[in-house]
């Protein structure tokens, strides 16, 4: 039985081409066997039609029940004129015809609604499958994410304990210039896990209605100045750092969205790149007739964060922004990071309204260029605000 049923749902799988070709042969064959052997047979005997309008409606449901069964019965009835030398046959025989006829629009509705009863069962264990490998997915995200969170964690926190503690043990024996120096390295730690607490916050908070950014006028250049002047100086000290943001580039944006996404962008440079590379933050003003960007109509400012890193594959770019994603090579790495950080900066620029992609052909030594858009504030109007 379970043979059987495996016939029957591989012959599903076949080409239109395949399974018409079956239904016509099957016809043709009990069409046959019928006329041969119709004078030891009476004419309602519907035992040798049942083959192909079993077929008919199990590959096509009612349109090939429909097709075979008038065919077929056209073709007996247009054999038993000529063979009894008119049209006009006997009452009886008409019965057998009507009777048989009948019977074998019977079998094809009880086929067709095992068709039907079939398709259910398929379309509902696929979608248990497709659940159940989701499920597995947001299980090995789940662990990997707080994998990944323990890890971010405890790097800051170590840091913050090791320099407390010696403070605690040899703050006698320490000058005044190594004791302020623990004290802002620890500091700078306690930094980095507030920031990383925040922006698991803020992806719980992206999700959920919120309101408005309040936007204002700021400098882009300033804004970079002061991202970069509390960004963690070891990390940046092993990158030879370039800054091309002209000074008269005003954006409206929200201030403390437009730090975060520096922040995140400059984090993910630092910590994929190798040290003593080119980092290089730049802004200039957006054309919007560009191809690839021309349905926006709007001057916007265009922000950028280049690195000479790894690079990103370009099948794994289109992901790169969801919830939790990281690259494939990075889950087997000694990187860590939750797959946070980008989703939220897309959230907050999109919020801002402006967008956010990267560029990458992901070549090693060639890097990538993460950049984004701001509305951009006429010169006259920024100096006035």
């Amino acid at each position: 039985m379970r043979y059987m049923t495996h016939c029957f749902r591989s012959m599903l799988h076949l080409s239109s081409a395949t399974r018409l070709s079956i239904a016509i042969v099957a016809a043709l064959m009990c069409l046959a066997t019928y006329i041969l052997m119709y004078e030891e047979i009476y004419p309602g005997n519907s035992l040798f039609l049942s083959l192909p309008i079993v077929l008919a409606s199990w590959l096509f449901k009612l349109r090939g029940m429909a097709v075979c069964l008038i065919g077929m019965l056209l073709v007996i009835l247009l054999f038993h004129s000529i063979s009894h030398t008119g049209l006009f046959l006997s009452h009886r025989i008409y019965l057998f015809f009507a009777l048989g006829g009948f019977a074998l629009l019977l079998e094809g509705f009880i086929t067709v609604s095992f068709r039907e009863l079939f398709d259910v069962s398929d379309e509902t264990q696929q979608r248990m499958e497709a659940v159940y490998e989701q499920q597995q997915q947001l299980n090995q995200l789940r662990e990997q994410f707080l994998l990944n969170v323990n890890h971010e964690l405890r790097t800051p926190l170590t840091a913050t304990y090791g320099y407390l503690e010696l403070l605690v043990e040899y703050h006698e024996r320490l000058d005044v210039a190594s004791r302020a120096t623990f004290l802002s390295n620890a500091l700078s730690s306690c930094e980095e896990l507030q920031r990383l607490v925040d922006t698991m916050f803020d992806a719980l908070y992206l999700r959920q209605e919120r309101e408005p950014l309040a936007l204002e006028a700021l400098s882009v250049s300033e804004v970079v100045r002061d991202v970069i002047d509390h960004f963690d100086p070891r990390r940046l000290h092993l990158y030879d750092l370039h800054i091309q943001v002209p000074q008269r580039l005003v954006v409206r944006a929200h201030a403390h969205s437009v730090r975060q996404v520096l922040r995140n962008l400059l984090s993910n440079a630092t910590k994929y790149a190798p040290e003593h590379t080119p980092l290089i933050i730049s802004a200039a003003l957006y054309d919007p007739t560009t191809v690839q960007h021309q349905e926006h109509l709007a001057q916007e400012v265009c922000i950028c964060v280049k690195d000479a890193g790894p690079g990103i594959p370009p099948e794994e770019i289109p992901h790169l922004f969801d919830q939790f994603f990281r690259l494939r090579r990075d889950m087997m790495s000694k990187v860590y990071g939750t797959g946070l950080g980008l989703y939220v900066s897309q959230q907050l620029v999109e919020a801002m309204g402006g967008r956010i992609w990267v560029e990458s052909a992901g070549i090693a030594g060639q890097g990538s260029t993460f950049c984004f858009t701001l509305p951009c504030v006429p010169r006259e109007q920024g100096s006035t605000t």
